[in-house]
C-alpha cells in the first residue's frame, strides 16, 4: 500500500500558466498536467491508494477561493485527501481554519518560498497556536527554491527555531527538511522535536539513494513520508525510489504508508 502525502493540482488556467514556464526555467521535463484526473491516472497505474492534496496560495486574496476548488475536487474523489491553504498574515486567519476544520481538514500548506514568509517571524506565531488549539497539521516547503533564488526564507534553521518555541505544533517539512541543504537538517532540525515530521517529495532529482537512506535512517523512519510532488514527479517513480533504499520492510512500510495513516488518523 501507498499514500502520497505531497501532490499538488492547479486549475486549469493556473496550470496552463505556470508548468510550461516552471519547464522552461527549470530545463526539466513535468510529467503531470497538474489536473485531478491526471494524479487520478497516475495514482492508479502506481497502485497509489491515496493522496494528499497542498494547495499553494502566494497571496493572502487566494487562500478562500483555492480551498473551496481543491475541497470540491476532493469531495468528488474519494482518494484524494484535501489539505488547505493558508497565508500567516491573512486577517481571518481564524475564522478560515475553523471552517476547514469543521469540513473535515486535517492541515494547510504554507509555503514560505512563495509567501516570502520566514517561518520564525514572530507574526507566525498566531498560526501556530491557532493549529495547535485546532489540532491541525502543518505542511511547509523547507529549504531551497528549485529555481535557486537567491532568497531562502523557510530554512532548516529557521524552522528549527519556530518548532522548538511551539512543540506542540505538528509539522511535516517537504523535501526531507530542506531542499538542497541537508547538512543544515542534521544540524539544526533533527534535535528539534518528535512533532517534526518529513516527505521525500522531489528529493531523488538532488541526493542520490545512497545518500538518501542515510539521511532517513538519521531523521527515523518513523518520522519519514513517501511525497512524490506531482505534477513535477510521477508518483510511480517516486515510489520504486523509495523501495529500491536500503532499509528494511518494515520501515519502507511506515514510509510508504503507516506514518502517513498515523498522521491521517486512518
Amino acid at each position: 500500500m501507498t499514500i502520497d502525502f505531497h501532490t499538488h493540482i492547479y486549475p486549469e488556467a493556473v496550470a496552463a500558466k505556470i508548468l510550461p514556464a516552471a519547464k522552461r526555467k527549470l530545463k526539466v521535463a513535468v510529467p503531470g498536467t497538474g489536473s485531478p484526473g491526471d494524479l487520478c491516472s497516475m495514482m492508479k497505474a502506481a497502485d497509489v491508494a491515496g493522496s494528499v492534496l497542498l494547495p499553494l496560495a502566494k497571496g493572502q486574496e487566494d487562500v478562500n477561493r483555492l480551498n473551496d476548488w481543491v475541497m470540491s475536487v476532493a469531495k468528488a474523489n474519494s482518494e484524494l485527501t484535501a489539505f488547505g491553504a493558508v497565508h500567516p498574515f491573512m486577517p481571518d486567519l481564524e475564522t478560515e481554519l475553523d471552517r476547514l476544520a469543521s469540513a473535515g481538514v486535517l492541515g494547510v500548506k504554507m509555503m514560505p518560498l512563495l509567501q516570502q514568509v520566514y517561518p520564525d517571524d514572530p507574526r507566525c506565531e498566531r498560526l501556530y497556536e491557532a493549529l495547535i488549539k485546532r489540532k491541525m497539521i502543518l505542511v511547509a516547503h523547507a529549504g531551497r527554491d528549485p529555481l535557486d533564488r537567491p532568497e531562502i526564507f523557510g530554512t532548516p534553521e529557521r524552522f528549527a527555531d519556530a518548532v522548538q518555541s511551539f512543540p506542540e505544533l505538528v509539522v511535516v517539512l517537504a523535501h526531507l527538511g530542506g531542499l538542497c541543504m541537508w547538512d543544515e537538517v542534521r544540524r539544526h532540525l533533527l534535535p528539534a522535536g518528535g512533532n517534526v515530521y518529513f516527505d521525500t517529495a522531489y528529493v531523488s532529482f538532488y541526493m542520490d539513494r545512497q545518500d538518501m537512506a542515510e539521511l532517513i535512517r538519521d531523521i527515523g523512519p518513523e518520522r519519514v513520508m513517501f511525497g512524490s510532488d506531482y505534477p513535477w514527479e510521477e508518483p510511480g517513480r517516486a515510489a520504486e525510489i523509495v523501495r529500491g533504499l536500503e532499509l528494511d520492510e518494515a520501515e519502507k512500510e511506515a514510509i510508504l504508508h503507516k506514518n502517513a495513516e498515523m498522521l491521517l488518523g486512518l
